[in-house]
């Protein structure tokens, strides 16, 4: 890349850093702790584009314009979504503590409290102040770069969702399972027990069929072949102690 290229970039990056350090605030989830074999990276850029389809992301180590202004166009348009209404709907019910505790760890109530906690009291605040500093930066760029931030802008921070499973794709709910409890996907051995356990979890109408999954784990690289291989040589490895 170019100097001047980087030069131009700078404020975009700027955006995005500033971006991060909000989402910094929130407490890391324990299933992004660890080494991540491929198809999880590739699963966790997957589910980025679905949940911010306008910014049509690709995989690249530079930022334009319009894929910035669509980040930012859907984050505001997620939090102008009543997360709150749905939120009580989930309080008003039981929560399974004790079933959640055996997936989750022991902690987990103490966990999540302290989540909301920090949610509400820093991370929201926060973010608001990114969002603003990233309009504001926007404003003062050249008419090209303005103007290409802007039109994704506009188009993306239509797409507010009308309920919590409008975010992203039908294939959205898949991902992020996929992204939350991959140790155990891999144990699964097998693409039709996978499609069993997602229609049991989701039901067959947001799962569709077997084709439609062994499509998606093409997509993403997920083979049962290559994790036994992985796992094999792992086994033969020697252990440093």
């Amino acid at each position: 890349m170019s100097d001047q290229k980087k030069s131009k970039q700078k404020w975009l990056r700027l955006i995005v850093a500033r971006m991060d350090r909000a989402y910094k605030v929130l407490p890391e989830p324990v299933w992004l702790r660890g080494d991540w074999p491929m198809w999880v990276t590739n699963v966790a850029r997957e589910f980025s584009k679905a949940v911010y389809p306008t910014a049509k992301l690709k995989v690249s180590s530079s930022w334009e314009p319009g894929e910035v202004g669509a980040l930012i166009g859907q984050q505001i348009a997620y939090t102008a979504y009543d997360f709150t209404a749905e939120i009580n709907k989930v309080s008003g019910k039981k929560v399974p503590w004790a079933k959640l505790r055996t997936v989750f760890g022991k902690d987990i109530k103490e966990r999540v409290t302290a989540f909301e906690q920090k949610f509400e009291k820093k991370f929201v605040p926060d973010l608001a102040r990114a969002l603003k500093f990233a309009v504001g930066l926007a404003i003062e760029q050249d008419y090209q770069d303005c103007a290409k931030f802007f039109a994704a802008f506009g188009r993306a921070i239509q797409r507010k969702p009308s309920s919590a499973g409008d975010i992203g794709r039908t294939n959205t709910q898949i991902y992020l399972f996929l992204l939350v409890f991959w140790r155990s996907v891999e144990k699964l051995g097998s693409i039709p027990k996978l499609h069993e356990l997602l229609c049991k979890t989701f039901g067959t109408h947001i799962v569709g069929t077997i084709k439609r999954i062994e499509k998606i784990c093409e997509r993403i690289g997920l083979s049962y072949p290559e994790i036994a291989e992985r796992k094999a040589l792992a086994e033969k490895s020697p252990k440093i102690t």
